[in-house]
């Protein structure tokens, strides 16, 4: 008994001061993390949360990882980790769109409206809600896509959150969901022909954002089809 006892003595010390160990570089880490951001270096700060998720597999910070993926345009690993994050986190609505956003940057529109009319009743975001519609119209489902435009559009925060637009010269453009969402339903008159109706919801998306140069493209484009000419709408993409 006196021999086993030093021995778990021991043990226990050891387990102590390898704990300690573990804590001190969870905050070097995190300290990392924080010099990164402080010095906008995002590729530092993803190498710092790795570091501190082999010690520690939060999801909180996952969660951040995701972002931090996001933001630098590697959709496919913000994908998994927002994935894992919403599975683990269901309330966390945010991983979920952000999800969503991921599978249609990497081309699949078809899960990407699937996680956001899943997500939409939850976050009621018109962003989100103006990104169900871009999807919905990419899948050809087009009563659903107006109905989400206007939906968007009724909100009266679309006029005060913005969201990347593809402009027709590969130029991409903040511009407010409310705008955004008036040049999509001018989009879908143009697609039904109905170019004078059209040009008047691209007409609106222009008086809510006067530098909105696709919408501008677009009215430019009905006007040369009410005369007889031929020219592609800009239909926009969220970023």
């Amino acid at each position: 008994m006196k021999r086993i006892l030093p021995l778990v003595i021991s043990i226990f010390l050891v387990g102590q001061a390898m704990s300690q160990g573990e804590e001190g570089m969870k905050k070097h880490y995190l300290k990392m993390y924080n010099n990164a951001l402080s010095y906008n270096d995002p590729a530092a700060a993803i190498n710092a949360l790795h570091g501190f998720l082999a010690l520690d597999s939060s999801l909180l910070y996952k969660d951040t990882l995701s972002m931090l993926y996001f933001t630098v345009k590697n959709y496919y690993s913000a994908l998994l980790l927002s994935e894992e994050v919403y599975q683990g986190m269901p309330k966390n609505a945010e991983a979920g769109a952000r999800a969503a956003e991921c599978y249609d940057q990497l081309g699949d529109p078809k899960t990407s409206v699937k996680l956001y009319e899943e997500i939409v009743p939850k976050t009621k975001n018109p962003y989100h809600i103006y990104k169900l519609a871009v999807g919905q119209y990419q899948l050809k489902r087009t009563m659903e896509c107006e109905l989400s435009a206007r939906t968007a559009m009724a909100d009266t925060n679309s006029r005060k959150i913005g969201v990347g637009f593809t402009n027709g010269d590969g130029s991409v453009q903040a511009v407010p969901v409310f705008a955004a969402s008036a040049n999509l339903l001018g989009v879908l008159q143009m697609d039904a022909k109905n170019y004078a109706a059209a040009k008047n919801y691209f007409s609106e998306a222009v008086k809510s954002f006067p530098e909105f140069a696709g919408a501008k493209e677009n009215i430019a484009a009905c006007d040369a089809k009410l005369k007889g000419g031929t020219k592609p709408p800009v239909k926009g993409k969220g970023q």
